[in-house]
């Protein structure tokens, strides 16, 4: 977190630089030249307006300069940077980017831009914008003889098929009312047949000769000629809405669009079965939400059916996007989960997908109405916290294969019994190779068990959750054969085994109270601390902060250990370093946040659920934000809970601090880690009274929360960013495996190892840690040391990020 202004600094000077120069043959517009180019012109503008952070809007700038130079002496482009000028955009009603404004004739009423995003579609309603005026200027008359319809889309309607084509079908109508020796409407002809070409498949349009179908016009109050009546989609009673819009060809198509898309039913929210629902509801969307719901032992039909309601009311709230809106069950599709990142843990997690790209992005924040409807906005505005990313082993223009499964009956999930099994039956020769065991245990399992890839995904997903996923063919057989070997808490499933051969043991369910054994370290990195807090380097003239004197604290990190009578809780914070610039001590803001929630937890006797900790930390930060000290400053926070009689670790993270739960040295949960984009994480914060647009807070809202069971002997790893930026898992697993006995001695030795290899691999610049593979893949640059390098002509530099590190191992060990 040492870096957060550094970067910070570097989006806003990436910012500013515009899609547009005066190179192009795009006009760049603002305030002062406006007036004087754009509407005391003759010409035709297109003018677009945008934003320089803006995704879409950089996707359009190539074929908006390819369409100025295609128009140039025939329609002006213009641009105007709306994010730099807003009075513009606002005196336009310019809510989204781009927004692309006409100005014709009238410049005093633009219309919108609904063509397509290429040059060629740009180019094409520009030039159909100037067969317009020119055929005004020239007087001349569309439609023939009678002045109905010309064009091949609209619809002639008489009162014979008035009820039957118009009232009785479920699409939605525009129907002009015209009269043959009527100019205007003869002039609206041409215009009426091109939007109804436009509309085609959405609204559709259609003529009535009012002076012939008398009976009709009557009955709409038809007074005077064109006239034209609006009947929305769905079952109607005969009633119509006026039209009150333009009558150039873009007028009509976006008033009848605006209609289309508030009447429009909601999206369903389709359940990923087959390869059909997904292409169906991916492949030609421009994006599609796809939600991965917890596996159904974890979150029973009333919790299930509470997600997809929720899914329901954003499909609405976002129906005139047109996404798709999809849902699977977590291990359900294993592809799919891999082509996105997703998998193991996490549930439930939320991705979008630009199947045209073959793209996605992760929700990064809560699965809640919260962080979705933040997630949501992102997308529909273009400004993305996190970038669209390609998806992982899929071809190019394909999404990722998804195996067949029946649908959800919408009941409550049962554990399937099963006979115990003996392993003696099964001929293992000592010769086999593994390939040839596996083959063999997967065939007699299959026999004695008639297992099917359900009850297999079933067994795994309580059990060994990490590997659970839906197989067929050659990886069923590795899927079954391991799985079978690592089951671990069943207490319906257990082997014997012949005397030759190891047994396959399996540890009993939690039976009786459980409570966490925990030890603590942590270093500084900070050259005004102490060495013995872990100094490893001074350096000179370093700015010095007075520090106050807090105890569980580490550097700019802090921590908490609290029990009550229901449960264990521990808690990490990790204080943003970026205010000692500002003179301002990090540790405070963190060290208030973890005493406040130690506090809470030692005076109220609290229930303990699922929503437990979200509560804590809001009522931790709430007491920082009416102390009288005046605390200013900001921190990641991770706290987790230990139910002392149900076995269940309820846990709530905000930012990049965060945990991992480690059974038989195999990670099997771990947290969610939530930035707003490359090493900003989610913080709360209280900042002064100055605002400043740029310093991140955000709400105890948004924090992760998750509950899971616990198995005795699972270790639990609590700690601040120091530790997962500069350790990669397979050394925390290292240093893990080393404990024989689960002894507090040993406990601490083991956290005083990992907190001190982070720290001396955050400062070693060979090491090639987590934080720089992600700051690679993240942002393309390589880090050493505390320097950032631009990756163009600089030799690839690796390094660990120097920062405190503050770690919390713990044991779950029966009480007594």
């Amino acid at each position: 977190m040492f870096f957060s202004v550094v970067l910070l600094a570097f989006g806003i000077i990436a910012s500013v630089n515009g899609f547009y120069s005066s190179s192009d043959d795009v006009i760049q517009l603002d305030p002062s030249n406006f007036d004087r180019l754009v509407m005391q012109s003759s010409d035709v503008w297109f003018v677009e307006f945008y934003a320089s952070w803006c995704g879409h809007c950089q996707s359009l700038a190539p074929e908006w300069k390819r369409a100025a130079t295609a128009l140039k002496g025939i329609v002006k482009i213009g641009a105007v940077d709306a994010d730099a000028h807003k009075s513009l955009g606002q005196q336009y009603g310019v809510s989204g980017f781009p927004t692309i404004k006409i100005f014709g004739t009238n410049k005093r009423s633009p219309t919108d831009y609904q063509g397509g995003r290429t040059a060629d579609g740009i180019v094409e309603q520009a030039l159909s914008q100037l067969r317009t005026i020119v055929n005004e200027r020239l007087g001349k008359r569309g439609g023939g003889s009678s002045g109905g319809s010309s064009g091949k889309d609209t619809i002639d309607l008489t009162d014979s098929n008035f009820q039957s084509t118009v009232l009785d079908s479920e699409d939605a109508w525009l129907v002009e009312f015209m009269a043959p020796w009527c100019g205007h409407c003869k002039n609206l002809a041409p215009e009426w047949a091109r939007a109804a070409t436009e509309l085609k498949g959405k609204v559709k349009l259609g003529v009535v000769d009012a002076t012939v179908h008398t009976q009709l016009a009557q009955r709409y109050g038809v007074q005077g000629f064109p006239t034209i009546k609006f009947f929305p989609a769905g079952k109607k009673d005969g009633h119509a809405e006026d039209y009150n819009g333009g009558r150039s060809a873009s007028d009509i198509v976006a008033w009848a669009m605006d209609k289309h898309q508030t009447n429009i039913p909601p999206p369903d929210v389709f359940e990923i079965t087959s390869q059909a629902v997904l292409d169906s509801n991916c492949a030609e969307k421009q994006l599609c939400i796809i939600s991965f719901l917890p596996y159904l032992l974890d979150c029973q039909s009333d919790c299930r059916n509470g997600h997809i309601r929720m899914l329901k009311k954003f499909g609405e709230n976002y129906k005139r996007n047109g996404w798709g809106w999809l849902w699977v069950e977590a291990f359900r599709q294993p592809k799919l989960e891999e082509s996105v990142g997703i998998g193991g843990f996490g549930y439930p997690a939320q991705v979008a997908i630009n199947a045209r790209k073959g793209k996605y992005v992760v929700l990064k924040g809560a699965f809640s109405e919260t962080g979705i409807s933040a997630f949501l906005k992102e997308l529909s505005t273009g400004r993305l916290t996190s970038p669209l990313v390609p998806l992982s082993g899929v071809a190019d223009g394909k999404l990722p294969t998804i195996v067949d499964s029946e649908p959800w009956d919408g009941k409550d999930g049962e554990l399937v019994d099963v006979e115990d099994i003996d392993l003696s039956d099964i001929s293992l020769d000592d010769d086999d190779d593994v390939d040839m065991k596996k083959k063999k245990l997967t065939v007699d399992v299959q026999s004695s068990f008639k297992i099917n890839k359900i009850l297999i995904m079933q067994s795994l997903a309580i059990y060994a959750r990490l590997v659970a996923r839906a197989v067929s063919g050659t990886e069923a057989e590795n899927f079954l054969y391991n799985s079978l070997l690592r089951l671990s808490t069943s207490s319906s499933i257990h082997y014997s085994q012949s005397p030759n051969r190891p047994a396959i043991s399996s540890s009993p369910a939690i039976t009786r109270a459980v409570h966490l054994v925990t030890a603590t370290s942590g270093y500084s990195g900070h050259d005004d601390d102490e060495d013995e807090k872990g100094h490893l380097e001074k350096k000179k003239n370093s700015p010095k902060i007075q520090r106050t004197n807090r105890s569980n604290v580490y550097g700019d990190d802090a921590f908490f250990i609290a029990k009550n009578r229901i449960g264990d809780f521990l808690g990490v914070a990790d204080g943003v370093g970026g205010w000692r610039e500002y003179g301002v001590d990090p540790s405070l803001f963190s060290s208030s946040l973890m005493e406040a929630c130690k506090s809470l937890v030692d005076n109220k006797l609290l229930d303990l659920n699922p929503l437990t900790l979200k509560e804590l930390l809001s009522k931790g930060y709430k007491q920082l934000l009416e102390d009288k000290q005046c605390i200013i400053g900001s921190s990641t926070a991770c706290i987790i809970a230990l139910h002392k009689e149900k076995g269940i670790l309820h846990t709530a993270n905000l930012g990049d601090s965060g945990f991992v739960v480690i059974r038989k040295n195999t990670i099997v949960h771990r947290s969610q880690e939530q930035q707003h984009y490359f090493n900003s994480p989610f913080q709360l914060a209280i900042h002064p009274t100055i605002k400043d647009p740029n310093l991140i807070a955000d709400s105890p809202d948004v924090a992760s929360v998750t509950s899971f069971n616990v198995d005795e002997n699972d270790f639990i790893v609590i700690a601040t960013d120091g530790l997962w930026d500069n350790l990669p898992d397979s050394t925390i697993l290292e240093e893990i495996k080393k404990i024989k006995e689960p002894t507090l001695d040993n406990l601490q030795q083991t956290a005083h190892a990992l907190a001190k290899r982070a720290l001396e691999n955050g400062h070693d610049p060979n090491f090639y840690s987590p934080f720089a593979k992600s700051a690679r893949r993240s942002l393309g640059i390589n880090i050493c040391g505390t320097l950032y390098l631009l990756q163009i002509e600089f030799e690839i530099q690796f390094g660990g990020k120097p920062d405190d590190v503050t770690v919390l191992l713990a044991v779950v060990t029966s009480t007594g």
